[in-house]
Parts: structure tokens; C-alpha cells; sequence
């Protein structure tokens, strides 16, 4: 009975071993998942690896407040993504809405390696230095991390890199 027990172990022991080696490690992002299927609201823009709103404004209070003010309005900082996944390449257009501009332009993400490119089409105006930030982020980005509940896309900005963080509406 003992023999039986300890041939039982080794053979779970075993089986536990070569269980790895049959699932396949996919450590790509589902792009499409994240990006697509849903409007995604700016929280904040930050230098990297921070979660403090940038500021953009200098000390100028009442501007920061106006920004903060259209920040918070539901139709304002958003961003709809529309894509597909063909032969590799992931992307596709988008669209959105700052404060007083509609940005609009195609872009590609690659799951691996988190590369972002946003290309905005036309040049988007803003006169609120939250709404210029946000374009600009859009123009310069490089970078993306995320999943479908929490998307930061990376910029540059001269020797600076700033983060957007958004949410899903």
C-alpha cells in the first residue's frame, strides 16, 4: 500500500512538472480589448510615473480652475478608438473631444512591445492650457500601458515624459 501511495505521489509530482510545458505564455496585450469598445475620459496628466496632475498653469489659479472645471464636464478629454487586428498590425482611427477641439487621426499599437502612434489629423486649437496639453500628448505619443479598465499613454515633451491617465466612461 505504501509502494502504491508513493508511485501515486511521483506521478501527480510528475504530472504537475510537465503541465507547463503544454500551455503556451502569451505575453501580449490584447490591443483591440483594450483600446476599443468604449469612450475613455482623461483623470489626469502627470510626469512619468507619478499620479499628480501636471501643472501646466504655472501658479495661475483661476486657470487651473477653469481647466479643472472642463476637465470634470462629461463630454470634454475624451477619446473613442476604433480598430482592428490585420496580419499583425493593430490600429485603426479614433476620435475625441478636448475643450474647444475635436482631434481626430489614426493610430497603431503594438501588444508586445506597448509602442503607441498617434497621428492627429489637421492642427486641433485649444486655448486652455489643460486642452493644448491634452493635443499635444495625442501628437507625441509613443508609448501605451494599460488594460480595459485603466489606459496611460506616455508622451514627450522636449526632454520631459508626461502620462495621461484615462478611464472608460
Amino acid at each position: 500500500m505504501n509502494k502504491l501511495l508513493n508511485k501515486r505521489v511521483w506521478q501527480l509530482l510528475l504530472l504537475i512538472a510537465v503541465l507547463p510545458l503544454f500551455s503556451a505564455c502569451n505575453d501580449e496585450d490584447d490591443v483591440i480589448s483594450i483600446f476599443t469598445n468604449k469612450t475613455w475620459k482623461l483623470s489626469f496628466i502627470a510626469l512619468e510615473g507619478s499620479y499628480e496632475q501636471f501643472d501646466f498653469w504655472q501658479g495661475d489659479a483661476k486657470a487651473r480652475e477653469k481647466s479643472m472645471n472642463a476637465l470634470g464636464q462629461e463630454g470634454n478629454f475624451i477619446l473613442n478608438f476604433e480598430g482592428s487586428d490585420i496580419n499583425g498590425k493593430t490600429g485603426g482611427s479614433f476620435n475625441g473631444k478636448g475643450i474647444s477641439s475635436n482631434p481626430s487621426g489614426a493610430w497603431s499599437a503594438d501588444g508586445k512591445t506597448q509602442e503607441l502612434s498617434i497621428s492627429v489629423e489637421g492642427n486641433p486649437n485649444e486655448s486652455d492650457v489643460l486642452g493644448k496639453a491634452f493635443i499635444t500628448g495625442l501628437k507625441n505619443a509613443f508609448k501605451y500601458e494599460g488594460d480595459n479598465n485603466n489606459l496611460f499613454i506616455y508622451y514627450k515633451e522636449g526632454q520631459t515624459t508626461k502620462r495621461m491617465g484615462l478611464k472608460p466612461r
